[in-house]
């Protein structure tokens, strides 16, 4: 019997980064929520308000930022090449495109923590919203289409619940109205328990 090696070394060189990235993602986001919860600005703050915060508590800002927009955006990377090396071409590619929107919301991030003027400052940080907020969108698209990568009933049902509560907040997000974003309240858990076990399936590519 012929042993293909050099498939088998090249499917364990992705089984790990895949895997470890949805719980990196994870991992990034529970670590940004502890160092810049309550110092931070927020969806519905003015530009004062936003630059204040930014002034006050610029170190845990960018952190913050870094984490969830740049470590978080790179795991995304790694699931959205995992979906098309396994020929998930669209979903793939709209994973590809929230991974580089959320680098971009770093970028906004970065330039808004930077800025002296207010009014810059503000505006930096609502447009990342609002690219937050199409990024929401991609994945809750991405949540619909790899529901038939899942093998349990229950992951099935927090991929739909992460499309459906993600989707609502991703409304708040782009429209900047903060009592539609505070459905992130709920989609954020949901995202991260959906991307951890759709990483965790890619990586095995047997049931769960």
């Amino acid at each position: 019997m012929t042993v293909n090696t050099t498939a088998i070394t090249r499917r364990s060189r992705l089984i790990l980064p895949t895997a470890a990235a949805g719980y990196v993602h994870a991992a990034a986001w529970i670590a940004a929520l502890g160092v810049g919860m309550g110092k931070v600005p927020e969806l519905g703050d003015d530009n004062g308000a936003i630059a204040t915060a930014y002034a006050d508590n610029g170190s845990a800002a960018v952190v913050q930022s870094v984490l969830t927009h740049g470590i978080a955006a790179a795991a995304i990377a790694v699931v959205a090449m995992a979906l098309l090396n396994r020929g998930r071409r669209l979903a793939g590619w709209t994973a590809a495109v929230a991974s580089v929107l959320a680098f971009g919301q770093l970028v906004l991030e970065q330039g808004a923590i930077a800025a002296s003027d207010p009014d810059r400052a503000g505006g930096l940080f609502n447009l990342a919203l609002r690219v937050d907020g199409v990024k929401m969108f991609a994945f809750a698209a991405v949540a619909v289409l790899t529901v038939p990568l899942l093998a349990r009933s229950w992951q099935r049902g927090v991929a739909y619940a992460t499309a459906a509560a993600i989707t609502l907040s991703g409304v708040g997000y782009l429209l900047l109205v903060p009592s539609l974003g505070a459905a992130a309240m709920l989609s954020l858990p949901l995202l991260l328990v959906w991307f951890a076990v759709l990483a965790v399936r890619l990586s095995r590519g047997t049931s769960l």
